[in-house]
């Protein structure tokens, strides 16, 4: 914005004159006042005077009224209610017993808030005109102020009178012109601030759009990574984001962490929940799509996922300021921490856990209730809260299990939402799990066959991998033909 900017100008021109319409409009009621004072004895001002000048009031308000709503250029509208102020003000001068002497510097005053240094100075001297006819009437009309001048003529009299009104209305017309000219440079200077402002508040943006495209494609590469390593974990990590983001603001809503769990902070956590499960990478296929229960070697080796995705995350370039970094870190390193310290793999417990992860460790196991997964059938979501409520104070903060259950409805309808638009997906990639794996095996007894000594045996292992070539063919081959 630049202190040329029309659009600046046009808003404040309309406002103003919306403020000069309300002192329009407060005008109306002064000639009731005066009536009711004046029948109390505190003032002895005629009835009808009064009345003409409420008749004068309410005329002045709904023209400017008319001006605005007839769409009249602003400037015309704004030169009319200035006037229209200063004229009121000249006719009720007009009258022996009302003093409004200093009331005439006001509006010259209040023309400085349209910051137009010409129109202080032309409205200042139809103010200064104004003045001087007012006053001319009201001695006219016997003003008080002649008493003690019967001696002298009215022009003897007026004059050094008008003389000193002039006197002192230059220093009203000096502080306006002042007033016009210091608000001029001042808004000048604030523009020029708001300009620079705008333009630091744009390169930001620009930085926070770069860094947002980084994290996009980190946590795109991670999904589709994940996708083709493991048959459920990609579903899995898009799951978990929507469940952080809902937890960690329900349990703002509830009273919990609100210092905390700001709205910037809360996508933090979303944004970095995609990479919790990033150390599955060094695990085995064969363990992550084993279908059925994990040994104790199996699963010793799971649970180095946590340690190694902290490892892959060290090695990430910094983000921003780091703090995606560091809450990606504290995610995938922490997330199987739990809160009594029976967790892996570093038996944290309590609020050394970061929150960042007790939120986390939630939104991992929602998920792995109540979806599918290779080894189990999805869970109901009244059985998994069930879970939830009987490891509160253990396994999850008790604070975090509350959230959970209050947010039973929403996870309820994002839960279907996920089945129904990942069924055919997921049905796809099991075939081609399955047979990926039965051709491995196939692979895997070919190379023991063909280096397998005994003949006895061999002959056995020549039957069986007969035996799984056949069905192989008939379970794939066939379909391609058809």
């Amino acid at each position: 914005m630049s202190i040329d900017d029309e659009t600046f100008f046009s808003e404040n021109l309309t406002s103003i004159n919306k403020m000069v319409s309300k002192i329009l409009l407060l005008i109306i009621p002064l000639p009731l006042f005066l009536i009711a004072l004046s029948h109390f004895g505190i003032f002895s001002i005629s009835d009808v005077f009064s009345f003409r000048i409420f008749v004068l009031a309410l005329i002045f308000y709904l023209v400017f009224q008319l001006l605005i709503m007839s769409n009249i250029r602003p400037k015309v509208t704004m030169a009319v209610g200035l006037l229209e102020i200063n004229l009121f003000i000249a006719v009720v001068g007009t009258n022996s017993k009302v003093g409004v002497y200093i009331t005439f510097g006001l509006v010259p005053i209040i023309s400085c808030l349209y910051y137009n240094r010409k129109l202080t100075n032309i409205i200042g001297i139809f103010s200064y005109i104004f003045m001087e006819v007012s006053l001319f009437f009201k001695f006219k009309n016997g003003a008080a102020l002649f008493d003690n001048s019967t001696e002298m003529t009215f022009w003897g009299s007026y004059i050094p009178i008008a003389a000193g009104f002039t006197l002192e209305f230059f220093f009203v017309l000096l502080t306006a012109n002042l007033m016009s000219k210091r608000g001029f440079v001042t808004l000048k200077h604030l523009l020029s601030l708001i300009d620079d402002r705008n333009g630091l508040i744009e390169t930001l943006r620009e930085k926070q759009s770069k860094l947002h495209n980084t994290q996009e494609k980190i946590i795109e590469f991670v999904t589709q990574s994940l996708k083709s390593h493991d048959l459920l974990t990609g579903f899995h990590v898009e799951h978990t984001q929507t469940y952080v983001r809902m937890i960690a603001k329900k349990l703002r809503a509830l009273g919990y962490y609100k210092d905390e769990l700001t709205d910037e902070t809360i996508n933090l956590y979303a944004d970095a929940a995609f990479l919790h499960d990033i150390g599955k990478i060094h695990t085995p296929e064969g363990i992550l799509n084993k279908p059925g229960k994990f040994t104790d070697e199996e699963f010793a080796i799971m649970k180095r996922h946590p340690k190694d995705g902290a490892d892959l995350i060290r090695t990430l370039p910094i983000i921003g300021d780091g703090d995606f970094n560091n809450t990606a870190y504290e995610i995938a390193l922490y997330h199987h921490e739990k809160w009594d310290g029976s967790g892996y793999p570093s038996g944290k417990a309590g609020v050394d856990i970061p929150l960042c992860a007790r939120i986390m460790a939630a939104a991992d196991v929602m998920d792995a209730l109540i979806s599918l997964r290779t080894y189990k059938k999805p869970m109901s979501i009244e059985k998994a809260m069930m879970i939830f409520e009987d490891s509160k104070g253990s396994q999850f903060e008790p604070c975090i299990v509350d959230a959970v259950i209050a947010c039973k409805d929403e996870i309820m309808r994002k839960d279907a939402e996920f089945k129904a638009k990942e069924a055919m997906e997921f049905d796809r990639e099991v075939t081609e799990k399955h047979q990926y794996n039965e051709l491995l095996k196939i692979q895997i007894l070919e190379k023991v066959t063909s280096e397998c000594e005994s003949q006895n045996f061999k002959e056995y292992l020549e039957g069986n991998l007969k035996k799984l070539k056949s069905e192989y063919d008939e379970k794939y081959n066939r379909k391609e033909a058809d």
